[in-house]
């Protein structure tokens, strides 16, 4: 299959409808996008091997395009900050 054929709408209909269409298939795409270490430092051959599988990945389900990352954005500005995201041992050797 040639690189260019996963990017057809119906190929990107398939992936969306595989990873969107029930809450047990949302769940299993965070959890590879999570493998996948996609909010993460790449250090390892194997990270980056993981990394780019999931970059494929939303490729190819038409997410990674101009107007995408102006909604991503917004979006991820829109999350709470989780408590083991913010270090709190400045504060008390500070």
């Amino acid at each position: 299959m040639h690189r260019d054929s996963l990017r057809l709408p119906e190929t990107i209909a398939f992936y969306r409808h595989t990873f969107g269409h029930d809450e047990a298939a949302k769940l299993t795409l965070c959890w590879l996008l999570e493998r996948c270490g996609m909010l993460k430092r790449i250090d390892t051959d194997e990270q980056r091997i993981l990394h780019n599988w999931g970059v494929e990945l939303l490729d190819n389900m038409g997410l990674i395009a101009g107007p995408n990352y102006r909604r991503l954005v917004d979006a991820v500005l829109q999350f709470g900050v989780p408590q083991e995201a913010i270090d709190t041992q400045g504060e008390k050797n500070g």
